[in-house]
């Protein structure tokens, strides 16, 4: 195979590579954001709880059952998002492997590629050499022949 092929495979390895690494960001926007989430409804919990809490001494039963009621809905938001954070997470690590072979693949071109290219000179050095003793002998041969 030719240095051009060669290159060309390194270019295509190197955009697939960098076509992953952004998405792996993307996936880590995706676990942060939903990490963020997660924690805003967990906090917003904890407040309702604590204000259920200070309110239940003084509060009447249709209150109560709202509040339990929504303490509810938070509860199955709460499973939802983390939920959610866990595919994020799986996508990211999916992800991450697919990178890591991405970059192995890229840098068997780029040895393959640079070996090619060392065989090549020295192919090339050989040539050269090999023309250069054919030219000395030619010259002695000449040489021996007008004494």
């Amino acid at each position: 195979m030719s240095d051009t092929i060669f290159s060309l495979l390194v270019d295509l390895a190197e955009r697939e590579r960098n076509t992953t690494s952004k998405r792996l960001a993307d996936a880590n926007a995706c676990v942060t954001a939903a990490r963020a989430q997660l924690d805003m409804l967990d906090r917003y919990r904890s407040d309702y709880l604590q204000r259920l809490g200070n309110r239940k001494s003084g509060s009447g039963a249709e209150t109560l059952r709202n509040f339990n009621t929504f303490i509810l809905k938070l509860d199955t938001a709460i499973l939802q998002q983390q939920s959610e954070l866990a595919a994020c997470e799986l996508r990211c690590r999916e992800i991450v492997e697919a990178e890591r072979e991405a970059q192995r693949k890229l840098l068997s071109f780029e040895k393959l590629r640079d070996r090619k290219s060392v065989e090549a000179r020295e192919l090339h050095y050989r040539s050269n050499r090999r023309l250069e003793d054919q030219t000395a002998a030619s010259s002695m041969y000449s040489n021996q022949h007008r004494r």
